[in-house]
């Protein structure tokens, strides 16, 4: 019985599984915060431009031909999210690959 407890924390020791969970938790975390940033800072400011460019027609497209009327405005919310948070997950990649070069190089 204590023969598999151990098998079972050399598992989390070796595959960094508490890492990864953390990692996991923190995204969801940093998710939920960039969602608010971009609906409640970032949106306002382009709803105006978008409706400039559009003649105030908002981010509806209606297809010709067929009864069909797209709403877009999900789909730019959600590719400028995704631009946010690429670019934020890049960012704290590059931190994180920093600390770890310095702390490995005080190490020697």
């Amino acid at each position: 019985m204590i023969s598999h407890f151990n098998e079972y924390f050399e598992f989390f020791a070796n595959f960094n599984v508490l890492g990864l969970a953390i990692g996991l938790m923190i995204g969801a975390n940093l998710k939920d915060v960039a969602n608010a940033f971009i609906d409640g800072l970032l949106m306002p400011f382009i709803h105006p431009i978008i409706d400039k460019i559009t003649d105030k027609k908002g981010m509806k497209y209606t297809v010709p031909g067929i009864d069909v009327e797209l709403d877009l405005e999900n789909l730019v919310s959600s590719s400028i999210k995704f631009m946010a948070l690429s670019v934020i997950i890049f960012l704290l990649l590059q931190v994180g690959i920093k600390v770890k070069k310095t702390s490995s190089m005080g190490l020697r």
